[in-house]
């Protein structure tokens, strides 16, 4: 996972008890941070978005108790209670924008600050069975006790990252929420048809894939490759655009290669720059590209992703 973080602080007059004029910092900062999660975009969005599931993955959310509407909707309403450095706040939120399956927006209020929250969510491109999710923070802190805030400020910019990693975590587990996600019936017929294999699909398909010939019974698989099971757990070698079935053969100079060669071909810059929806795309997946070949040029961090026991998206 990576991470952008940019902001500003500014000072301003305020009046404090004794009538004479205080300093008040305004602190203003946005957090940016990408997570590619396990789930179809509809699941992880109707999970996701619901901000009443923010205990389950949101660092320091104790409570979340919904004030108004239902679903993910506009002008719907919460009250999160949260502890940042051992202190307890109440905060209210709003959803201020929303298109379902894509994006929802949050504001948030407390005594001590402002905040929106973006989240978008985009089908994997490679997988979509996988979903690409990009958080977006903007918050004002505004506090008489100045000292604190550059520790406040410091706390919340780790919080979209640990956010995404905790969910990222959560939704590859077994008992994954997204199984108690209920979809709309037309959506569900989808999903099902989605995973179903090709009809073109044949074991004569895959081993020909191989390059080890033909197999002398059609009707099934060789006892060999029976049971078999190949791990792309984060759709790396797919995205790098190799064949998920010969990990084994590919070293460093092939994942190099194989890198140098999409990055050529997916570079946002490529991309025109008044189209913002598709720049926001072409980021995304450039920076699973480069996730991935992060990952798989390091031997040791490449055998562990090939066994399926490398499944975090934080590692460089």
């Amino acid at each position: 996972m990576q991470a952008c973080f940019s902001g500003r602080s500014a000072p301003a007059a305020a009046r404090g008890r004794s009538g004479r004029s205080a300093t008040v910092f305004v602190v203003c900062k946005q957090y940016d941070a990408s997570v590619r999660v396990k789930g179809s975009v509809k699941r992880v969005f109707k999970y996701a978005a619901d901000f009443e599931h923010l205990p389950e993955w949101y660092p320091g959310v104790t409570s979340v108790i919904r004030t108004r509407g239902e679903g993910i909707n506009l002008k719907n309403t919460y009250t999160v209670e949260r502890t940042i450095m051992k202190m307890n706040h109440s905060s209210q939120y709003e959803v201020i924008d929303v298109a379902p399956g894509r994006k929802v927006v949050y504001s948030a209020q407390s005594p001590i600050h402002t905040a929106v929250h973006q989240l978008y969510f985009m089908e994997d491109p490679t997988d979509r069975n996988y979903t690409n999710v990009r958080y977006i923070k903007k918050i004002q802190l505004r506090s008489l006790a100045g000292a604190l805030q550059p520790l406040v400020a410091g706390a919340l910019s780790k919080i979209p990252e640990e956010g995404l990693n905790n969910l990222a975590k959560l939704l590859i587990s077994p008992d994954t929420p997204l199984s108690k996600i209920t979809l709309d019936p037309e959506d569900e017929e989808e999903e099902i048809r989605a995973a179903k294999p090709a009809a073109s699909w044949s074991w004569q398909s895959v081993w020909d894939g191989l390059g080890l010939g033909s197999i002398s019974n059609g009707s099934s698989a060789p006892s060999s490759t029976r049971g078999a099971a190949v791990v792309d757990t984060l759709g790396y070698y797919a995205i790098l655009g190799l064949d998920v079935r010969r990990v084994a053969q590919y070293g460093p100079d092939d994942i190099k290669a194989a890198y140098r060669a999409r990055a050529m071909e997916m570079h946002p810059d490529k991309v025109s720059v008044d189209d913002s929806a598709a720049q926001q795309s072409a980021t995304l997946k450039f920076q699973r590209l480069q996730k991935a070949y992060n990952v798989l040029k390091n031997p040791e961090h490449k055998r562990l992703y090939d066994s399926g026991n490398l499944v975090e998206e934080l590692v460089q």
